[in-house]
């Protein structure tokens, strides 16, 4: 008789929740110490270690509660929900920086943009800098910031749970 495997909604619920608050504190703390736009490989880093550390302890967690058993399907379904949750709750703290808090923050990210363009485009013809300047704003308006974030969560949830469910995996034995 096949037994049934554990339902992963509290898990999701539970790291996807954890996650968030820490992509959040992270944020806020990038924020208060005025680096929040100066956004560079450090707080990628930072951030994929909150990712990836939030999803492998779901995955782990469930399958040692599931009896030691995980699908790849149930590690997908775990990794993309905890992303997208805790995705969705960081998304909701910068639509409240950038339209309460701190409503200059988008003004701040395209001047150190452009400044960093006008330093690198030495060879450029102003048409080209300009073309680079409106690119710029292009993507650092709040709705293209929003959509672009929560496409790299559902991307990151499926990519670290496809290696993560791979690697930790365990099927059921069909005759037992």
């Amino acid at each position: 008789m096949k037994s049934k495997s554990i339902p992963s909604k509290k898990y999701i619920l539970k790291y996807g929740v954890l996650f968030g608050i820490a992509s959040i504190i992270f944020s806020l703390t990038s924020y208060l110490t005025g680096n929040y736009t100066d956004q560079g490989v450090f707080h990628l880093i930072i951030l994929f270690f909150i990712t990836i550390t939030s999803i492998i302890a779901g995955l782990l967690i469930f399958k040692k509660n599931n009896n030691g058993y995980m699908s790849l399907g149930e590690a997908l379904k775990i990794s993309i929900g905890i992303s997208l949750l805790g995705g969705l709750m960081a998304i909701l703290w910068k639509v409240l920086l950038i339209k309460v808090i701190d409503p200059e923050i988008i003004t701040q990210i395209e001047d150190k943009q452009i400044k960093r363009i006008a330093k690198t485009a030495t060879n450029f013809t102003q048409e080209n800098i300009e073309r680079k300047i409106a690119i710029t704003r292009k993507y650092t308006s709040p709705i293209r910031m929003i959509l672009i974030a929560l496409a790299e969560d559902l991307i990151n949830g499926i990519l670290f749970g496809l290696i993560g469910g791979l690697i930790i995996r365990k099927k059921r034995d069909p005759f037992n």
